[in-house]
């Protein structure tokens, strides 16, 4: 395939509005509750307030602002405390990051050919400037230092922005396949990228210089996270349960894997900690004979790929949510209305119940801020 050197390219801001009439607003429904710590493994609510059925939530890297995009393209933009500081509609948006603890808001219509702009927006709600992209956007990440932003598109590009108020700009290039997981290195100079079709594992400067690439079967498509230390790249199959083979994998900073484990069933997921020695993953199996019949774990390994301690069973099905920065301990879901905090040993250390069925969950990247939505509420809490 001919590939385009990257070409850094200034984009022009936009002065003009969106219609939609923003300012500082608190919502007659949010609330603060008294935050109690008792101790390091509790699961307590910073703040909760209304928010009607977002199609995504999201947050900053370290937590410190949110933001959900409802049904209508609707964004809505709240501070550390869970205030709404503006709202915007944006056509056809399902999706948003926001980059540099809410300095800009990227937002954008995920994998939907019909609408091929991004959106950039200031801290205070101002539209910054638009871009079209080439290709329907497939994926996006933000850099832990929020200063860039990559998105792929399904014409095998990946762009990667600089949405600095005083001189926005951006650089694109063309991969070997379609980039459906990307993440930042933790010194935010480098992409790893999980690529679909022309199946690999690939890694750029964030300037487009190519570093190495690892090849895999053609279907294969791997979600992948880098861990804090930069030591280490995680990688899952999540596998399906009409093919349920789960394939994990842990590879160094130079794109050598150090182990693979592959695991029989679908709906994996997985999380490495922050210093690279441990890797936690959540799995569902078919029991043998009764395929309706399906039991849920949530395991950990040691950065050697062996098993510390496995949980889970037929009437418990943790999916995992978090990953605490030394490993300690993981938050699961269970599939409906709560959340738990399990320890190395597999021990329950707390849990914390919701009035209904939990819909959408992310974390901070240290795992300590999660972002639920829930029954028409929305819920920060803070976990240690």
């Amino acid at each position: 395939m001919l590939k385009k050197r990257p070409v850094w390219m200034l984009a022009l801001p936009i002065v003009a509005l969106v219609s939609l009439a923003g300012g500082v607003l608190l919502h007659p429904g949010l609330t603060n509750p008294p935050i109690r710590r008792a101790n390091s493994e509790s699961i307590v609510v910073q703040w909760k307030r209304r928010a009607d059925h977002p199609v995504c939530i999201t947050m900053s890297p370290k937590g410190s602002s949110f933001a959900t995009v409802g049904r209508d393209g609707t964004v809505s933009f709240y501070n550390k405390d869970g205030r709404e500081l503006w709202k915007r509609r944006v056509a056809g948006a399902n999706n948003a990051l926001i980059a540099k603890n809410g300095q800009s808001v990227l937002v954008y219509s995920k994998l939907n050919p019909l609408y091929q702009t991004v959106s950039f927006f200031l801290g205070n709600g101002r539209l910054l400037w638009k871009h079209h992209v080439d290709g329907g956007v497939w994926c996006g990440a933000v850099s832990p230092d929020g200063t860039r932003v990559a998105v792929t598109t399904g014409k095998r590009y990946i762009y990667v922005y600089r949405p600095d108020p005083r001189r926005p700009k951006f650089k694109r290039w063309q991969l070997e396949g379609i980039g459906h997981s990307v993440a930042f290195s933790p010194n935010n100079r480098r992409l790893m990228i999980g690529t679909w079709q022309e199946s690999q594992l690939a890694c750029y400067n964030t300037d487009g210089t190519f570093q190495w690439k690892t090849q895999h079967n053609t279907e294969n498509q791997y979600n992948l996270q880098a861990s804090a230390d930069g030591a280490t790249i995680m990688g899952i199959l999540p596998g399906k349960q009409s093919n349920p083979e789960i394939e994990l994998g842990l590879w160094n900073s130079e794109g050598e894997q150090l182990w693979a484990r592959k695991i029989n069933g679908f709906d994996g997921r997985a999380l490495v900690s922050p210093t690279s020695q441990y890797v936690a993953a959540s799995f569902a199996t078919a029991l043998p004979g009764d395929s309706n019949m399906i039991e849920r774990k949530v395991a950990v390994y040691k950065n050697n790929g062996d098993l510390l301690w496995e949980k889970g069973g037929l009437f418990f099905g943790p999916r995992l949510v978090a990953l605490s920065p030394t490993g300690s301990s993981v938050i699961c879901w269970d599939g409906a209305n709560s959340l738990y905090n399990i320890n190395s040993k597999g021990k329950m250390l707390s849990k914390m119940k919701f009035g209904g069925v939990i819909d959408k969950i992310v974390t901070s990247e240290d795992g300590h801020i999660i972002l639920v939505y829930c029954k028409g509420w929305l819920y920060a809490l803070h976990v240690g």
